[in-house]
């Protein structure tokens, strides 16, 4: 990845060089741009199944791809066969984007509004319309200031249900409400912090579930009740934990229709599926683990589950510069090649470049 030049408006000197200490921890890592701590643990909720979209049966798909070496966002039509070395539909780039090592992404698809997290820049970036959206454009607005608490935000995640965002940043969380209409210098509703650095978050809505990857654990710490959450110390209600785990630098996070917790993992390559999300817990295997040569696999980073049908995982891998997809995820395991992979020349995406991976499967 490339250095990090902070220029944040406000930012005090000494609060400045701490965020500069804290990118160049992760800086010209190609094993994601996530950092390191500790863990979590125990309790047993009953869990409500995930609610899988209607499909749109005029929907091609359309797949979003930061490729952050060269602070650039790329919008692929036809996501659902794009194959190959394909010319983006759209490539947003240029200084109104105020891109500066932009990481992990989440899409809002019924409002047509992505989220970015921007680690370089101290912000979150959000695109209403982002469909549209091509060449140099501005965010429609921006989550950043000295009151946003923001220094190295890396993830974020949207709760549909409670209008919350919650972003990783480093070993904190911050919920910002309402996400739909949040803008400028604001503070979050609530601070979370976690006794590790965050490479990963994900808000399971429905149920009101919080998951945050460790990759120093190397575990899955799961808190039940999330918006109740108080700011201050968070203690997991569970934690996913141990050898028999084959966690190994975790660093996406994704729910399947089946309820299942899908964690691609930076090195050892591979993806570790664990059934039952909502009670999964200890140091048990996964149920699935797409892993070996023939998949690929180099340094998966961030993933996205289409959950409709069999299920389709889309994972932004840096190391191989390619976006790869694994049709039938409910069945997916073992040594595996991927349905499709995305990648070349044509593509926009760069070595060490495609981090972040969002996807519309209702346009």
């Amino acid at each position: 990845m490339n250095p990090i030049f902070l220029s944040k408006r406000g930012i005090t000197q000494t609060r400045l060089c701490a965020a500069v200490f804290c990118l160049l921890l992760i800086v010209g890592c190609v094993i994601s741009p996530r950092r390191i701590v500790g863990g979590g643990g125990g309790g047993t909720p009953t869990p409500t199944p995930t609610p899988t979209p209607t499909p749109n049966p005029a929907a091609t798909g359309k797949l979003y791809v930061m490729n952050t070496t060269t602070n650039t966002l790329l919008r692929f039509d036809n996501a659902f066969t794009a194959s190959g070395n394909a010319t983006p539909a759209a490539t947003i780039v240029g200084t109104n984007t105020t891109f500066s090592s932009p990481s992990f992404m989440t899409l809002d698809a019924a409002n047509d509004r992505l989220y970015i997290a921007d680690t370089g820049d101290l912000s979150v970036l959000i695109y209403d319309n982002i469909s549209t959206k091509n060449g140099n454009a501005a965010p429609t607005r921006t989550i950043a200031g000295l009151l946003t608490n923001l220094t190295a935000p890396t993830d974020v995640s949207l709760d549909k249900v409670r209008n919350l965002l919650y972003v990783a940043d480093d070993v904190n969380v911050h919920v910002f409400s309402p996400a739909s209409t949040i803008n400028g210098n604001q503070a979050p509703a609530r601070d979370l912090t976690a006794p590790f650095a965050i490479s990963a978050v994900f808000i399971d809505a429905t149920n009101d579930r919080l998951f945050l990857a460790d990759q120093a654990g190397p575990s899955v710490a799961v808190y039940d009740h999330a918006s109740t959450l108080a700011t201050g110390a968070i203690t997991a209600t569970r934690a996913i934990q141990g050898a028999n785990t084959h966690l190994a630098n975790p660093g996406g996070l994704q729910l399947d229709s089946a309820g299942r917790l899908v964690v691609s993992n930076a090195s050892p390559a591979s993806i570790t599926i664990y059934g039952n999300a909502a009670t999964a817990d200890g140091n048990i295997a996964p149920v699935a683990e797409i892993a070996g040569a023939n998949t690929g696999l180099s340094v998966p980073d961030q993933i996205v589950v289409d959950p409709t049908g069999t299920g389709t995982l889309y994972n932004a891998d840096p190391g191989a510069a390619r976006i790869a997809v694994f049709a039938n995820l409910s069945t997916a395991t073992g040594n595996i090649s991927p349905t499709r992979t995305i990648s070349g020349a044509s593509t926009g995406m760069t070595s060490s470049g495609p981090v972040g991976v969002a996807l519309d499967n209702t346009r």
